[in-house]
Protein backbone atom coordinates (compact mmCIF):
# COMPACT_ATOMS: atom_id res chain seq x y z
CA UNK A 1 0.00 0.00 0.00
CA UNK A 2 1.32 3.34 -0.70
CA UNK A 3 1.72 6.09 1.45
CA UNK A 4 -1.29 7.58 -0.12
CA UNK A 5 -3.48 5.23 -0.08
CA UNK A 6 -2.89 4.37 4.13
CA UNK A 7 -5.30 5.36 6.18
CA UNK A 8 -5.77 8.50 7.86
CA UNK A 9 -6.82 8.97 11.56
CA UNK A 10 -10.23 10.86 10.43
CA UNK A 11 -11.20 8.13 7.91
CA UNK A 12 -11.92 6.16 10.71
CA UNK A 13 -14.29 8.73 11.56
CA UNK A 14 -15.93 8.87 8.19
CA UNK A 15 -16.38 4.88 8.61
CA UNK A 16 -18.07 5.28 11.86
CA UNK A 17 -20.00 7.77 10.42
CA UNK A 18 -21.14 5.56 6.85
CA UNK A 19 -23.10 2.76 9.46
CA UNK A 20 -25.38 4.92 8.91
CA UNK A 21 -27.50 6.04 5.37
CA UNK A 22 -24.70 8.14 4.22
CA UNK A 23 -26.63 10.78 1.86
CA UNK A 24 -24.17 12.68 -0.38
CA UNK A 25 -20.56 13.58 -0.19
CA UNK A 26 -21.61 17.47 0.55
CA UNK A 27 -23.94 15.97 3.39
CA UNK A 28 -21.20 14.02 5.10
CA UNK A 29 -18.73 16.93 4.54
CA UNK A 30 -21.46 18.64 7.00
CA UNK A 31 -21.89 16.21 9.60
CA UNK A 32 -18.63 15.65 9.59
CA UNK A 33 -17.28 19.74 9.43
CA UNK A 34 -15.27 19.33 6.68
CA UNK A 35 -14.21 19.86 3.20
CA UNK A 36 -16.01 17.54 0.48
CA UNK A 37 -12.78 16.73 -1.41
CA UNK A 38 -11.08 15.26 2.43
CA UNK A 39 -14.29 12.74 2.92
CA UNK A 40 -14.01 11.74 -1.26
CA UNK A 41 -10.40 11.03 -0.52
CA UNK A 42 -11.79 9.24 2.45
CA UNK A 43 -14.04 7.53 0.77
CA UNK A 44 -11.25 6.39 -1.18
CA UNK A 45 -8.84 5.15 0.87
CA UNK A 46 -11.03 2.85 2.90
CA UNK A 47 -12.29 1.48 -0.85
CA UNK A 48 -8.76 0.45 -0.95
CA UNK A 49 -8.86 -0.70 2.13
CA UNK A 50 -11.61 -2.71 2.31
CA UNK A 51 -13.33 -0.67 5.20
CA UNK A 52 -16.65 -0.03 3.08
CA UNK A 53 -18.93 -2.19 0.88
CA UNK A 54 -19.03 -2.72 -2.74
CA UNK A 55 -21.15 0.16 -2.99
CA UNK A 56 -18.58 3.14 -1.98
CA UNK A 57 -21.57 4.41 0.64
CA UNK A 58 -21.61 2.40 3.73
CA UNK A 59 -19.25 0.97 5.90
CA UNK A 60 -18.53 -2.63 5.55
CA UNK A 61 -19.05 -3.29 9.64
CA UNK A 62 -17.02 -6.29 9.83
CA UNK A 63 -14.01 -5.35 8.68
CA UNK A 64 -14.36 -2.24 10.60
CA UNK A 65 -15.57 -3.71 13.64
CA UNK A 66 -12.02 -6.34 13.11
CA UNK A 67 -9.96 -3.44 12.59
CA UNK A 68 -11.41 -1.17 15.62
CA UNK A 69 -11.07 -4.21 18.17
CA UNK A 70 -8.20 -5.38 16.91
CA UNK A 71 -5.66 -2.61 15.37
CA UNK A 72 -6.99 1.14 15.99
CA UNK A 73 -5.04 1.60 19.80
CA UNK A 74 -1.74 0.60 17.74
CA UNK A 75 -1.89 2.26 14.31
CA UNK A 76 -3.47 5.44 16.13
CA UNK A 77 -2.21 5.38 19.82
CA UNK A 78 -3.30 7.90 22.51
CA UNK A 79 -2.25 8.92 25.69
CA UNK A 80 -3.68 11.23 28.58
CA UNK A 81 -2.35 14.67 28.20
CA UNK A 82 -2.30 17.82 30.44
CA UNK A 83 -5.42 19.31 32.31
CA UNK A 84 -7.95 21.12 29.44
CA UNK A 85 -11.48 21.96 28.84
CA UNK A 86 -13.37 20.15 26.49
CA UNK A 87 -15.62 17.27 25.43
CA UNK A 88 -16.13 14.16 27.14
CA UNK A 89 -14.61 11.22 25.57
CA UNK A 90 -13.45 7.25 26.21
CA UNK A 91 -15.26 6.63 29.30
CA UNK A 92 -16.15 9.82 30.77
CA UNK A 93 -18.79 10.07 27.77
CA UNK A 94 -21.74 8.29 27.40
CA UNK A 95 -22.69 5.35 27.44
CA UNK A 96 -19.12 4.23 29.52
CA UNK A 97 -19.45 6.69 31.93
CA UNK A 98 -22.25 5.12 33.36
CA UNK A 99 -20.37 1.48 33.75
CA UNK A 100 -16.92 2.96 34.86
CA UNK A 101 -16.35 4.23 38.49
CA UNK A 102 -13.76 6.68 37.08
CA UNK A 103 -11.57 8.97 39.23
CA UNK A 104 -10.20 10.99 36.27
CA UNK A 105 -11.82 12.47 32.80
CA UNK A 106 -10.81 12.69 29.53
CA UNK A 107 -11.55 15.05 26.89
CA UNK A 108 -10.95 16.99 23.72
CA UNK A 109 -10.00 19.85 23.94
CA UNK A 110 -12.48 22.54 23.39
CA UNK A 111 -12.32 25.22 25.89
CA UNK A 112 -15.02 27.24 24.06
CA UNK A 113 -17.57 24.72 23.92
CA UNK A 114 -20.94 25.14 25.85
CA UNK A 115 -21.03 21.41 27.37
CA UNK A 116 -17.37 21.84 28.21
CA UNK A 117 -15.68 19.85 31.22
CA UNK A 118 -12.33 19.77 32.79
CA UNK A 119 -10.25 16.80 32.26
CA UNK A 120 -7.14 15.37 30.50
CA UNK A 121 -6.58 16.17 27.10
CA UNK A 122 -6.45 13.08 24.45
CA UNK A 123 -6.01 13.97 20.74
CA UNK A 124 -8.80 13.27 18.90
CA UNK A 125 -9.11 11.06 15.68
CA UNK A 126 -9.61 14.35 13.86
CA UNK A 127 -9.30 18.20 15.01
CA UNK A 128 -13.48 18.66 14.83
CA UNK A 129 -14.47 15.75 16.50
CA UNK A 130 -15.87 18.14 19.30
CA UNK A 131 -18.28 19.04 16.94
CA UNK A 132 -19.75 15.56 16.19
CA UNK A 133 -21.44 16.07 19.53
CA UNK A 134 -23.96 18.69 17.76
CA UNK A 135 -23.45 17.77 14.51
CA UNK A 136 -23.81 13.79 14.87
CA UNK A 137 -24.35 12.54 17.78
CA UNK A 138 -24.23 8.48 16.94
CA UNK A 139 -21.10 9.64 15.17
CA UNK A 140 -19.62 11.03 18.76
CA UNK A 141 -20.53 7.99 20.63
CA UNK A 142 -19.25 5.67 18.69
CA UNK A 143 -15.93 7.89 18.56
CA UNK A 144 -15.55 7.99 22.43
CA UNK A 145 -16.11 4.12 22.17
CA UNK A 146 -13.10 4.04 20.21
CA UNK A 147 -10.82 6.34 22.11
CA UNK A 148 -11.68 4.29 24.94
CA UNK A 149 -10.12 1.61 22.82
CA UNK A 150 -7.14 3.54 21.94
CA UNK A 151 -6.48 4.73 25.81
CA UNK A 152 -8.48 2.43 28.01
CA UNK A 153 -7.38 -0.10 30.87
CA UNK A 154 -8.27 -3.90 29.74
CA UNK A 155 -11.92 -3.42 31.92
CA UNK A 156 -12.48 -0.84 30.01
CA UNK A 157 -11.84 -1.79 26.40
CA UNK A 158 -13.95 -5.00 27.08
CA UNK A 159 -16.88 -2.78 28.28
CA UNK A 160 -16.01 -0.62 25.04
CA UNK A 161 -15.92 -3.70 22.81
CA UNK A 162 -19.35 -4.62 23.80
CA UNK A 163 -21.10 -1.63 23.41
CA UNK A 164 -19.15 -1.01 19.84
CA UNK A 165 -20.31 -5.01 18.96
CA UNK A 166 -23.83 -4.21 19.85
CA UNK A 167 -24.18 -1.00 18.37
CA UNK A 168 -22.32 -2.00 15.20
CA UNK A 169 -24.78 -5.07 14.85
CA UNK A 170 -28.00 -2.73 15.10
CA UNK A 171 -26.34 -0.92 12.26
CA UNK A 172 -25.93 -3.60 10.04
CA UNK A 173 -29.20 -5.37 10.42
Amino acid sequence: MSLANRLHPFDVVLALRLLRPSGTIHALATDLAVAPSQVHAALQRLGGSGLLRPDGRSANARALGEFLLAGVRYAFPARRGPLVDGIPTAYSAPPLAEQVDAVDVVVWAAPHHPQAVRGFGVPPLYAKASELLLRSPETYHLLTLVDALRIGEPKVRSLARTELEARMRSTSE
